[in-house]
């Protein structure tokens, strides 16, 4: 079977034309086009429509029903240049409020822990386990992101991943006290959060994004929970810090639903 690469590069040479024409036609690098043809990346769709239309070729004859997948699937989440900063904007201050926390939970559960039993010292190292665990899968997720190389699997790891850290540090809650049952079923929670997320990023048929924005909401309420029980560590410092981290985590969720807004919107986009 004819690759893409292969295909376009057979249709602009029809047209007389060489990368750098093409590329200022679709306003895109050079390079852009020399990685399309070596099948090392793949357009998004809106360029890729763009594309058949100056090469006065279809897009079926372009690319198959394989490759439109691909298209979806290797290309960043987000192809907006100006969604992209937002979102590399929104890992950066979801990440830096983790990080705050986690200064936090040193700061104030240490005194407390000084002397404790060990479930006290097991709650204490819960939390800070899961805002480090966090702190990295946002920062990771920034990296990604800054580099446009934030695919849709990579995001759906990093969502996964961030109730999967949450669901760690209440499974270490648990091991010091098995039976605190709000815990329990705030696991499971996030269990379900975890097979919603991978059923949407991972499986070949496409799964509506509804349950995904409904992780988000939980997310998010979660969040507005664990801000009203914190309340105890209340100063002027702790006071800022949590408001900075319930915002961030209002953007981060926020973040979360439209990145499965905007896969669905390509998916859609590439089966049209």
């Amino acid at each position: 079977m004819v690759e893409f690469g292969e295909k376009l590069k057979r249709a602009r040479e029809e047209k007389g034309m060489t990368q750098q024409t093409l590329s200022e036609h679709l306003y895109v690098t050079r390079q852009a086009v020399s990685r399309w043809e070596c099948g090392a990346r793949y357009p998004d769709l809106l360029t890729a429509k763009k594309l058949s239309e100056v090469l006065e070729a279809s897009l079926d004859e372009l690319l198959s029903g394989e490759e439109m997948k691909k298209c979806v699937e290797k290309n960043p989440i987000v192809e907006s240049p100006v969604i992209g900063r937002v979102q590399s904007a929104l890992y950066a201050f979801a990440g830096m409020a983790y990080l705050l926390m986690s200064v936090v939970a040193i700061r104030f559960l240490a005194p407390e822990l000084t002397g404790a039993n060990l479930q006290m010292m097991g709650y204490g190292v819960s939390y800070l386990l899961g805002y480090l665990m966090i702190t990295l899968l946002l920062f990771t997720g920034l990296t990604f992101s800054i580099r446009g190389k934030l695919t849709p699997k990579k995001a759906g790891v990093i969502v996964a991943a961030y109730f999967g850290a949450a669901l760690i540090s209440n499974i270490f809650v648990l091991m010091q006290a098995p039976g605190i049952w709000p815990t329990v079923f705030q696991s499971i929670l996030y269990l379900i959060c975890i097979v919603i997320v991978a059923g949407y990023y991972f499986r070949v048929r496409r799964l509506s994004p509804i349950p995904v924005y409904c992780v988000a909401a939980y997310g998010f309420i979660r969040s507005g929970i664990m801000y009203f029980q914190m309340m105890q560590l209340e100063n002027d410092f702790a006071f800022i810090v949590r408001i900075i981290w319930l915002l961030a985590i209002a953007g981060y969720m926020g973040l979360v639903a439209y990145q499965a807004y905007a896969l669905e919107k390509k998916w859609r986009l590439a089966v049209k």
